[in-house]
């Protein structure tokens, strides 16, 4: 019997993760499908939009156009503007304290007030959905409108939710964040409890990459109180199998080539910032790069935002708009140091530079000496210009690399086995009994 799948997404990072599934559902077991966004066109995702279009004519549906009425959209346009005058008021430095903290306190409460409003549709939605329906949406997503509201509705029907992971978590330490629930003061806190978002709300189950349990989810950042409904599991998006498929159909269609032939070709995948980043260092680091003579050097700001750094005035070449898989085929060196596309690197032969001054957490690649570690930026600048394209590959210890895949993402597997163990773990309540 077909299974019927209801996946949201909100950005190109849970396109990007969720998208292997999507395919192999589609074309191995030919279940049914309806894809959900709550973001119009998903900026940044044309590639994969492009292939869903062309391999399986599918499109995202705009969940809030679709779902609501011209009175509910008038409250929905409402709750957006008066997000974005918050957003504003965040930009601003300067705010007379007690009175700032009074408006936010009623800004928030007016975007509460309008999202109780909207939850009629969600849950009208949610009603004309079949009980064996089968509910995906991402990590965190299920505690933001207007999925919180979906998974709510869902859980009172008893269809069933699955959260995916919208990254591999690369840290090896569970303080990964310098914006950590901990360290919030209790005014914060009351305001995100009872406020903001209001009760935490909890899929049935999460699929995690193999080690997440004990890191990602045991970490500040996500507060995460239910670790009984999280099932380690293979990451569809970092496999040999994927990799290959995905690669293929981009490089079919898109070409990418950047300075000299003769040149090391390094490229820079920043992580966000908020995970204790030294945001002078990297500035630093970027401007240092872009001196180096003897490399082609381009960089990738993270795709939930670039941190003004055109403000900055790095002489380097901005591949915002190129594809992970493209800028990993065309590399000779990729430099992170908390971002999960290390292990597209990983996957790609390409090896590994975490410059480890930049930011003040461990990852797996340090731990398991899988990578180039540069302890400060003079150190970084002397490994790119006392080193040839043969010598730089010969500092990464190839064995490690690959046992660490086999560790956390093949294990040895097929791409059909390990995508029929994901798709198991979606559909069956084996795993969690």
């Amino acid at each position: 019997m077909k299974n019927n799948f209801i996946i949201f997404v909100h950005h190109y990072n849970e396109l990007d993760m969720i998208l292997p599934f999507i395919d192999y559902i589609l074309k191995r077991n030919k279940d049914n499908l309806i894809l959900y966004s709550d973001t119009k066109n998903l900026p940044g995702a044309d590639y994969h939009l492009e292939f869903l279009k062309t391999q399986h004519n599918i499109k995202p549906r705009f969940f809030l156009d679709e779902q609501y009425s011209r009175r509910y959209r008038n409250v929905f346009r409402f709750r957006d503007r008066v997000i974005r005058v918050r957003r504003k008021r965040k930009v601003k430095k300067k705010h007379i304290r007690y009175i700032s903290y009074i408006v936010t306190v009623i800004l928030l409460i007016m975007i509460r007030v309008s999202e109780c409003v909207l939850q009629k549709p969600i849950k009208g939605f949610v009603d004309k959905l079949n009980v064996s329906d089968i509910i995906m949406v991402y990590l965190g997503g299920e505690n933001i409108f207007p999925f919180n509201g979906i998974v709510k509705y869902a859980e009172k029907r008893s269809i069933k939710t699955v959260a995916h992971s919208h990254g591999f978590s690369v840290y090896s330490n569970l303080i990964n964040t310098g914006k950590s629930l901990i360290e919030k003061s209790i005014s914060r806190r009351v305001i995100d409890r009872y406020i903001t978002r209001g009760k935490r709300v909890y899929c049935d189950y999460y699929l995690a990459g193999r080690t997440m349990k004990d890191t990602w989810y045991r970490s500040t950042m996500l507060n995460f109180k239910e670790l009984d409904r999280v099932y380690e599991t293979c990451t569809p998006r970092y496999t040999k199998g994927w990799t290959k498929i995905f690669r293929s159909y981009l490089m079919s269609r898109n070409h990418f080539s950047y300075g000299d032939k003769e040149k090391l070709n390094v490229v820079f995948f920043l992580s966000h910032l908020a995970y204790n980043v030294n945001r002078k260092a990297l500035i630093n680091t970027l401007h240092e790069l872009s001196r180096i003579d003897n490399i082609n050097f381009v960089y990738k700001p993270h795709t939930r935002g670039n941190f003004e750094l055109d403000k900055c005035n790095i002489k380097a070449f901005d591949a915002s708009d190129i594809n992970s898989i493209i800028l990993s085929a065309w590399a000779d060196v990729g430099i992170v140091f908390g971002c999960s596309i290390g292990m597209q690197l990983l996957l790609d032969n390409v090896p590994v530079l975490v410059p480890s001054y930049v930011h003040t957490n461990t990852t797996i690649f340090e731990e398991h000496k899988i990578c180039i570690t540069a302890n400060s930026l003079e150190e970084l600048v002397s490994i790119f210009s006392n080193n040839t394209k043969s010598d730089i590959v010969k500092l990464v210890d190839n064995r490690r690399v690959e046992d660490l895949i086999n560790k956390l993402l093949d294990g040895n597997k097929s791409y059909d086995q390990l995508m029929q163990e994901y798709y198991e773990a979606v559909v069956d309540n084996k795993h969690f009994e």
